[in-house]
């Protein structure tokens, strides 16, 4: 079968362990969270809109989707919600994303509504201008809980998207706009619903604790719930920074992304990835984890590849984290495959 379609059978599940292969499969790229506003608009100003992405450009340009949390409205203005931190971006700066090639976004998270409904109305019109696919926002639950749907020469992948932080009153209900809030009457069906009609099923969870580098019990139940209800793959953030990658039934579940490209000098986040998945047919899955310095005192909001002792100590962590979510045990190689096999002790959620 060649070296690039080696597979190890794992119970009734397949992973691919070796011959990762740039042929074939879709090839989903997945970032943490943007947020394009603050010190970063006088930086892109200055040098161009493809700037963040030029030290990352190699991994990025053959992606067919490459994802990334929206953490702010593209808006012009619009009453600020009374809250610690509102965030918003000029509408001319979606085409950053553009020039990044990220074409799908969560629109569900602690911030899309800063400025209100105007701020929401505006980020849409923008997201649909630049042709940018996304989910997790509207102007009422029904539209929150529409999914977006890539295609991909004859394959589709349905995305999905919650927010399970507050405030509540960014949570979209029947008759006004904003986040989906993930309840249980309707969130399993509607994944259910989208396996139906796409290939695979991508769901973002916006969730857990700030800074937190676990993920919360909760986060853990509803993963493996999505996942019994037909998601393919779960991306999560909020937390700034990573936490570990866990397996679960064959299927890929990253709890943090940590940060991408973000308009701060936090001294909190220095170190984030982009997590590579290759989607198969026959269930079958590749991961690659690309280790980025988001530390933007040293990088100007322009990410970069870690590399020699800083890229393993990374990877280390990162496999340290993952271990401890996983019934089977986890390995990440040096240049960032993750593959596991099984091992004796039963799963256990703290």
């Amino acid at each position: 079968m060649g070296k690039a379609l080696q597979i190890v059978l794992i119970g009734t599940l397949f992973w691919v362990l070796e011959g990762w292969s740039q042929q074939s499969g879709i090839r989903v790229i997945a970032g943490g969270d943007v947020m394009l506003g603050s010190w970063v608009i006088d930086v892109i100003e200055q040098n161009g809109m493809d700037y963040p992405f030029q030290h990352i450009q190699p991994m990025l340009e053959t992606a067919d989707v490459i994802f990334a949390n929206l953490e702010a409205p593209f808006t012009t203005g619009g009453d600020p919600f009374p809250k610690k931190y509102n965030f918003k971006v000029p509408p001319e700066m979606a085409e950053v994303l553009k020039a990044g090639g990220i074409n799908l976004v969560s629109l569900a998270n602690n911030h899309i509504l800063d400025y209100g409904i105007k701020g929401l109305t505006e980020t849409l019109e923008t997201l649909k201008k630049w042709d940018i696919h996304f989910a997790g926002a509207g102007m009422n639950l029904r539209e929150a809980r529409r999914p977006a749907i890539v295609t991909i020469g004859d394959w589709k992948i349905g995305f999905l998207a919650y927010s399970l932080t507050f405030p509540e009153e960014f949570w979209a209900t029947d008759s006004t706009a904003g986040t989906c809030f993930p309840y249980h009457h309707f969130v399993f069906q509607d994944v259910e619903d989208l396996k139906k009609e796409v290939d695979w099923v991508i769901v973002s969870c916006h969730w857990g604790q700030e800074l937190m580098d676990r993920p919360k019990p909760y986060q853990i139940q509803l993963a493996h719930q999505l996942i019994d209800a037909g998601a393919d793959v779960i991306l999560g953030h909020h937390p700034h920074v990573i936490q570990g990658i866990e397996i679960y039934r064959g299927k890929p579940i990253v709890y943090s992304l940590g940060n991408f490209i973000f308009g701060s000098y936090s001294e909190n986040a220095k170190v984030s990835m982009l997590v590579e998945i290759r989607l198969r047919a026959g269930a079958t899955y590749e991961i690659q984890v690309h280790p980025i310095n988001v530390y933007n005192k040293e990088v100007e909001f322009q990410p970069r590849p870690l590399d020699g002792l800083s890229r393993q100590e990374f990877l280390n962590y990162l496999e340290n984290l993952s271990r401890e979510l996983n019934i089977s045990e986890v390995v990440i190689s040096s240049d960032g495959k993750l593959t596991y096999k099984k091992k004796n002790p039963k799963h256990k959620v703290n």
